[in-house]
């Protein structure tokens, strides 16, 4: 047989359902209350997508820089 978890006590549990969602890890809140992608936000992200390239500096930060402007082929920031 195996063992059941120990239950958990109240305080934890109202923690892990109210307070989690917003002071925690993205992944730890909960899914359901997501709203779905509108056709809108796929278009603007698809927009941004093709006007903009992300580049990465040498201390590992990253930068945007609209395409065209010639700074992502010199490595400059913008």
């Amino acid at each position: 047989m195996t063992q059941a978890e120990p239950r958990k006590s109240r305080s934890m549990r109202l923690t892990e359902r109210f307070l989690l969602p917003f002071t925690g890890p993205a992944e730890v809140g909960d899914s359901r209350r997501r709203t779905p992608v509108t056709e809108e936000q796929r278009r603007r992200a698809t927009e941004l997508d093709a006007g903009l390239t992300r580049l990465t500096r040498p201390d590992g930060s990253t930068y945007l820089v609209a395409r065209g402007t010639g700074d992502e082929a010199e490595g400059r920031e913008a």
